[in-house]
């Protein structure tokens, strides 16, 4: 089959570029292609490559159902309409390791995923990788699950994006941004434009491996980690505004890591990716 994409998620914060990128389907339910929907399960017969972005992003204890209903069982849906002739390109996250990552100069693969300190978001994705996991087993599709740090976009209309995002925002409007713990947690950052590389370089193994199963950390490395004050410096730098930081001494919230770096090890020795990008320059869109 030729290969063809179909991004679900694709109105989100990154599924509007991933999918402009890739020249593929939109799916979402501005489209009446949602989740569980009829609409949506014959799309995928007629497509190969599935990136499944759609997801719902919250950390609240009371938003714990909905993550459920949508990251776990709409993955595990999802994967029930999948066959031997597709690709799953499954969007994770790096929450899935909660504080195990903080032990880490750069977080492996290998990392547990153990309870330790993870939201419920957290291990609704976690859930979903296993459910891609046992239906790719059963079904035989080609699986590749993406444990995603850091990522930015341009903004969209109704899409606020996440950290680098709120902090770019915050700085261009001069107000003020509240770090705890003296803004030194770290994090690595990715822009939407080389997650697209990576999809592109899955897509193509997946193509030359008829098993292929995998699980890659990706992110933007130690070669573009930042303390969170430092990213609201560069970012700062980046707009030409002088960010306005007020820095406590308040622990982080147990859900929230204090050191995440991606090792791309691995993702560099399968899939020969390694992120390349001007950060001062792609900081200018955040």
């Amino acid at each position: 089959m030729k290969q063809t994409w179909l991004v679900t998620g694709g109105t989100g914060y990154l599924g509007v570029h991933v999918a402009a990128a890739l020249g593929a389907t939109v799916a979402g339910r501005r489209q009446g292609l949602g989740l569980f929907t009829p609409a949506l399960a014959e799309a995928l017969a007629h497509h190969q490559v599935i990136v499944h972005l759609a997801a719902h992003v919250a950390k609240a204890p009371e938003a714990a159902a909905d993550c459920f209903e949508v990251n776990s069982d709409g993955t595990r849906w999802l994967c029930a309409q999948l066959t031997e002739q597709h690709v799953l390109l499954l969007a994770s996250t790096k929450d899935v390791y909660g504080a195990h990552a903080d032990h880490y100069p750069a977080v492996p693969e290998s990392c547990p995923t153990t309870l330790r300190g993870q939201n419920a978001y957290a291990w609704s994705k976690w859930l979903a990788e296993e459910y891609a996991r046992f239906y790719a087993s059963q079904r035989g599709f080609r699986l590749c699950v993406l444990r995603l740090s850091t990522m930015f976009a341009p903004p969209t209309p109704g899409n606020p994006g996440g950290l680098v995002s709120r902090f770019a925002d915050a700085i261009r409007r001069g107000q003020p941004l509240t770090l705890r713990w003296q803004g030194r947690q770290v994090r690595d950052v990715l822009p939407v434009t080389e997650l697209v590389r990576v999809l592109r370089a899955c897509a193509a193994l997946s193509d030359a491996h008829d098993t292929f199963n995998e699980t890659f950390n990706i992110g933007g490395g130690p070669d573009y980690a930042y303390s969170l004050v430092e990213l609201a410096q560069r970012i700062g730098r980046a707009c030409g505004r002088t960010p306005v930081l007020h820095l406590t001494d308040v622990e982080p919230a147990p859900d929230d890591q204090r050191h995440y770096v991606s090792d791309l090890s691995k993702a560099g020795a399968r899939l020969g990716w390694k992120p390349d990008f001007d950060v001062e320059a792609v900081l200018k869109w955040a």
